[in-house]
């Protein structure tokens, strides 16, 4: 699992950059709208990226200049974010390159492991790159220069370039293939964007919320270092708590999630402070995800065996489009009047439950996972 170790540093300073600018430019600002603004930049920038990189590397053969690439560009845009006025640009270009990790190295571990170790090595790859997660938020609270995320980008681009293989991959692109797949994909799709758009505004909320309820700023760096952990935890036991049941799961979370934005909206409306119990809720929100996307790509993505960059690409995007609308959604929101939001995110979980319930329904997956 070596040649997966550079993730790990990777990671950490996308995690770095990612969490920093954010939480800086509303504790100069204070103003949800340019909190919106650069979030929901950077997440179209991570849409377009997902599905350009999907299509660009089921075209090639080339891998090894990927796995550089990555690392290079978090070293320039890491000066861009810290040391030039173009910050917002340099986020947006972060979302853009950030988007390549993901089939990038989905695509290096279903070509470098036999099918028996897919499995594994999937669980080793979550791992580190929720490692990277836990060191890039610890050192965001205590160590934020750009100094650091340079020397993250460093390592990983030295690690990389002397850990993974030089081969090449396989050109897996199937044009009317991947069209038909398409139009069978809608209407997950459309379950999986809105489930995503949702759990956006209850991220993006997090930030005023705290302000709301007296919190301290090392509060959110705080909660992202301890979710971390616990996605460390729930990726690895997920596999073997969602094995047959992954349908029945998959709903599970959805509606856990309903309950808990619902309850969110009913404590701001009537001024409830809950404090720093709000920290349990944040970690329960957010590593359940870990439960319903180990349950969702188990049911899409059995079998497949083309256009593999386009697929995880297209549901990558739908992912960052749906985060970049529930990101615009928040950005019109008061920070006084969070309930609205909040309910705005119950629609959204509800509509995605039963577009998917819809699509299983049809297939005939719900009757005969009973």
């Amino acid at each position: 699992m070596r040649i997966f170790l550079g993730q790990t540093f990777l990671v950490a300073g996308l995690t770095l950059l990612s969490l920093l600018y954010p939480i800086s430019i509303y504790n100069t600002t204070h103003s949800t709208a340019l909190l919106g603004l650069s979030i929901t930049l950077n997440n179209i920038a991570l849409g377009i990226g997902s599905y350009v990189w999907g299509l660009v590397l089921d075209k090639t053969r080339e891998r090894y200049f990927f796995i550089l690439l990555l690392p290079m560009s978090g070293l320039i845009i890491s000066f861009i974010i810290f040391k030039t006025s173009l910050g917002i640009a340099g986020y947006a270009a972060l979302g853009f390159f950030t988007a390549l990790d993901s089939p990038l190295y989905s695509i290096l571990l279903l070509e470098q492991f036999t099918q028996e170790m897919v499995v594994i090595g999937n669980s080793r790859l979550s791992q580190l790159s929720l490692a990277g997660n836990v060191i890039g938020s610890i050192i965001g609270a205590l160590f934020p220069q750009f100094k650091v995320a340079i020397a993250f980008f460093v390592i990983s681009l030295i690690l990389n370039a002397t850990l993974v293989p030089r081969y090449k991959g396989e050109i897996r692109e199937d044009k009317r293939e991947r069209i038909r797949e398409f139009k069978e994909l809608v209407e997950p799709l459309l379950s999986f964007s809105l489930f995503n758009l949702s759990a956006e505004i209850f991220y993006v909320m997090y930030i005023p919320l705290l302000t709301i309820f007296g919190l301290p700023s090392w509060v959110y760096f705080f909660s992202y270092t301890i979710l971390y952990v616990l996605d460390e935890y729930a990726y690895y036991k997920a596999p073997t708590l969602v094995k047959d049941n992954e349908i029945y799961y998959g709903f599970l979370v959805i509606i856990l999630r309903s309950v808990i934005v619902v309850i969110l909206g009913l404590l701001v409306f009537f001024r409830l402070n809950i404090s720093y119990a709000l920290i349990f809720v944040f970690q329960f929100f957010g590593s359940s995800y870990a439960i319903y996307s180990t349950s969702f790509f188990s049911v899409m993505f059995k079998n497949l065996s083309k256009n593999r960059g386009a697929i995880i690409g297209l549901f990558n995007a739908g992912e960052n489009f749906a985060s970049a609308g529930g990101s615009i959604l928040s950005s019109f929101v008061s920070p006084t009047s969070l309930t609205q939001a909040y309910f705005i995110s119950f629609f959204g979980f509800s509509l995605s439950f039963f577009l998917f319930y819809d699509f299983l329904t049809k297939k005939g997956k719900v009757v005969s996972s009973s």
